[in-house]
């Protein structure tokens, strides 16, 4: 029974980026809201920005539907399988903060939506990044690591929310980087968060994970939409959220691990978008510029003139990604892990050929 819920929540999440995808982008295109060729941009033509929208409803719709069936079921005594019965009780007492992480991701895509057409400074982005990162802390949401000082752990969720969402948008340079390795993370989290019983974030990771693949259909190696900075904000808040939430939060009924677990877990699931962030502004820095200046010093730009192309540079950071938070899983039982890993790699590399062969 889990298994078929497990793969219904990443039906619906994959379903509905991949029903939405082909009509938003003719709705960008004719709205203007295109990616214009030129500059230090590479592609060729026009591209609309419509992959943000698509992505996150394929996310909220799903786990909206499965909170409202949460509530209603036991009301309308609509018959509820007893495998997922136990569940209903701690899906409705996390409910609203999901509710809180989902409306944060949406404010994420507003705001990148006005850097879309607007190309708003990097302050505004920054402080409402903070804000978010502190909302979280508001509701419990928080890196603790067990120090007990109340205010350090607002002041680490908040600047980990805020570089891990920039690190995120800082990968969108090439196509298919960032939502790979997004992907890649939302499957290391699954791995984890079913080896460690936290089902509730196993569902929304799910949805993710599905509605990242959808678009990926339409975005690599080939691109005829792009996810623009509405996309990339409001998915780097939402790992970075998941991974507060998962990583950093444990329930303190359960065994706590080693506080070092507490802190390589995340970084070796987010291995590549923190590399690549940290990488990026600690040079700009010492170059006197901006860190949200753009520019071509990321690590794919660095493989590309070792001598890559730009599809090759890609996978490779994709292989990192998955050696990475491979490393973060040893722990995990092999059949539990290759259960995931087996699925979500064959449906990535079928997404990525079917993509190639359609726009050959």
């Amino acid at each position: 029974m889990l298994t078929a819920l497990s793969c219904a929540l990443f039906a619906l999440g994959y379903g509905v980026t991949h029903l939405l995808l082909p009509r938003l982008e003719s709705a960008a295109t004719a709205q203007g809201l295109v990616d214009q060729p030129g500059g230090r941009k590479s592609h060729a033509r026009a591209t609309p920005l419509a992959g943000g929208i698509a992505i996150l409803a394929g996310v909220a719709i799903p786990c909206g539907l499965g909170v409202l069936w949460a509530f209603a079921a036991p009301s309308l005594g609509i018959p509820v399988p007893e495998a997922l019965g136990t569940h209903l009780p701690g899906v409705r007492a996390k409910a609203a903060d999901l509710m809180v992480i989902l409306g944060l991701a949406a404010v994420h895509l507003v705001l990148g939506h006005l850097d879309d057409r607007r190309d708003l400074a990097a302050w505004p982005r920054l402080a409402v990044e903070l804000a978010a990162g502190l909302a979280l802390a508001a509701i419990g949401i928080r890196i603790t690591i067990w120090i007990d000082t109340p205010v350090l752990h607002w002041i680490l969720t908040a600047g980990f929310v805020a570089f891990v969402t920039n690190a995120i948008n800082f990968l969108d340079n090439m196509n298919g980087l960032m939502a790979g390795v997004t992907y890649l993370g939302c499957v290391h989290l699954l791995v984890l968060g079913l080896a460690s019983g936290q089902l509730f974030m196993v569902a929304i990771l799910l949805c993710v994970a599905g509605a990242l693949l959808a678009f990926l259909g339409r975005n690599f190696p080939r691109a005829s939409v792009f996810i623009g900075d509405a996309g990339t904000l409001s998915m780097g808040f939402l790992l970075a959220a998941l991974t507060v939430a998962f990583t950093f939060d444990e329930p303190t009924e359960r065994p706590r691990p080693a506080v070092p677990a507490a802190v390589y877990l995340p970084l070796l699931v987010l291995a590549v978008p923190l590399a690549d962030g940290l990488f990026v502004t600690i040079t700009r820095l010492l170059r006197g510029v901006h860190p949200f200046t753009p520019g071509h010093d990321h690590l794919s730009h660095r493989l590309v003139r070792l001598g890559l192309t730009k599809v090759q540079a890609t996978l490779c950071l994709w292989v990192i990604a998955l050696g990475s938070g491979l490393a973060a899983t040893l722990h995990v039982p092999w059949r539990l892990a290759a259960t995931v890993y087996g699925p979500a790699l064959l449906l990535l590399t079928f997404t990525v050929i079917h993509n190639q062969r359609r726009r050959a």
